[in-house]
Formats: C-alpha cells, sequence, structure tokens
C-alpha cells in the first residue's frame, strides 16, 4: 500500500513532490522523500522500530550514501549483512559505496575509550581513591576531610531531574551536585563538566546551597511519587501503543534524607563531591 504524507490533488505542479510511505505484506516499510525537482532524495527501508533498516540517499539520481541500522542502532555495513539474513527482502548494501558508518563508530568507540582512561586517572587523582568503588556505574560521594556519605542510584534516576518539569528544583540540586558544575568549583571545573557525560570528576559545592536544594528537591519527589503525571498512551497516533512496563522506584526519596542528615551535621562551608555517572 502507497500513501502519500498529505493530499495532493490539489498541489500547484511546481510544488515539491510530498514524502511516499509504503507498507509491504511482510511487514517492511519503505520511505520515499523528494526533491524540490520532483527527483528521489531519500529512500529507506526498514522493519519495526528499525529492527533493521537502510537509508539511502540520491543526488541526480545516483546513490551517494547508505547507512545501516539494526536494533535501532547505527551499525557498520557488516553487521547489517549479518541482520539481513533474517529479513530476505531487505535492499542488499553497495559495495561501492563508503561504509561512513563504520567509520563514525570506530571513531566512536576510540572517543570512548579515550575517556575511560581519563575517568579512571581523574579516580585515581582523587580523594575518591581513598574510598571502595561501588558496584553501580551511578554515585555520588560528599567528602568533608574524614567524614564522607555516600548516594547510589540510577541512571534513570538523575535524567528525570534533569528532565521532569514536575521537578522544577532538579536542574538546581544536579548543578549543586556537580552534574552540571558545582555552584563553588573552579571555572575549570565547570567548562570540563559542561562538555558532557563524561564519567567520574571531583568538584568543590557550597553545603549550604546542597542542603537546601535537596530539601526542596525530597519536598517535589515525594509529590512527585505520590501523585506521579498522567501519561498518554496514544501519542498522537492513531492506534494505541501498549502501555509501558513499570518503572522502578526513584532513589532520591529514599537516598537525601541521609544525604541532608550528614550535610547539616558538617561545619565547612565547602565540601568536595565525587560526582561519577553514566
Amino acid at each position: 500500500m502507497l500513501v502519500a504524507f498529505g493530499d495532493q490533488r490539489h498541489l500547484p505542479m511546481n510544488a515539491p513532490r510530498l514524502p511516499e510511505r509504503e507498507v509491504l505484506p511482510s511487514g517492511k516499510t519503505i520511505i520515499r522523500q523528494f526533491a524540490k525537482d520532483g527527483s528521489l532524495y531519500i529512500e529507506s527501508h526498514n522493519y519495526g522500530a528499525i529492527d533493521i533498516g537502510v537509508s539511502s540517499t540520491f543526488r541526480n539520481g545516483v546513490k551517494v550514501e547508505e547507512t545501516y541500522f539494526s536494533k535501532g542502532r547505527l551499525v557498520s555495513r557488516k553487521s547489517y549483512e549479518k541482520s539481513r539474513i533474517n529479513f530476505p527482502d531487505m535492499p542488499a548494501p553497495d559495495a561501492g559505496i563508503e561504509d561512513w558508518g563504520k567509520d563514525l563508530l570506530r571513531d566512536i568507540r576510540t572517543e570512548q575509550k579515550q575517556r575511560k582512561l581519563e575517568a579512571e586517572k581523574r579516580l585515581a587523582e582523587s580523594e575518591e581513591s581513598r574510598f571502595p568503588r561501588p558496584a553501580s556505574s551511578n554515585w555520588l560521594r560528599v567528602i568533608a576531610k574524614d567524614n564522607a556519605h555516600l548516594i547510589v542510584f540510577a541512571s534513570r534516576d538523575w535524567k528525570i531531574l534533569s528532565r521532569e518539569t514536575a521537578l522544577p528544583n532538579g536542574r538546581a540540586w544536579l548543578g549543586a551536585f556537580g552534574f552540571r558544575g558545582s555552584t563553588g568549583g573552579t571555572s575549570d571545573n565547570k567548562s570540563v563538566i559542561a562538555r558532557g557525560l563524561e564519567i567520574g570528576f571531583e568538584v568543590f559545592g557550597d553545603r549550604m546551597t546542597m542542603i537546601e536544594t535537596s530539601k526542596q528537591l525530597l519536598a517535589e519527589v515525594n509529590n512527585y511519587v505520590r501523585n506521579p503525571p498522567e501519561i498518554s498512551y496514544w501519542h498522537g497516533s492513531i492506534r494505541p501503543r501498549p502501555k509501558p512496563r513499570p518503572k522502578p522506584p526513584l532513589a532520591w526519596p529514599t537516598v537525601l534524607p541521609s544525604l541532608i542528615d550528614f550535610l547539616s551535621g558538617l561545619h565547612e562551608p565547602k565540601v568536595k563531591i565525587f560526582n561519577h555517572h553514566q
């Protein structure tokens, strides 16, 4: 079945051609996008939520680029070929075109290795190195001389503070605890953390700011848990999406009270924070 995105019957002759979507009996979807002159610009073939997919880009009718996907991720041509065994009507890759995805993935892996080495070096040079490393990949430890307090959380926990509008103090709390640069840190601390999710930084935080933002956030997350926002399962689609799986409870209602107590028992105006999140 071939469907155009929109009614093209009353468009002027020189109007750009709208994209077309074709769903085959096998379940494969083909989407074609066109340039202003009506020539094919992009053609993509995929199954499901990109269980497997290939997108081809054309210029003046000539294919100039191919991008491959498998299990929702960008993959190399070799990986696409392996996945295509289970989808015989997917197009064979064009060996005459450069596999730019392979080069990009190689560069990403190289950068990830470099970041890991840098993170290990930062950890070794920090006061955090005095303490046993938690099994979790997301934690932060507040350190004041010989006193320290550890909280462990999940990636979902810190992400929801950054994204959820029902938690307006979430971003302020993240900033106070080194996710976006410590309020008491150096300008170097701030610029480094602002580059993105680079694992493991030791920064300084203002103790009173940390206490106040933690108290405000605790009130918000407790209310959030008691009155979670309504979720629509339609998302503008003509077919309802399946109800999502239940999510694990947030860590903040559990870990914030002890963190507040620890900070309140200190006297130092500034404390160290080792923040490890990914």
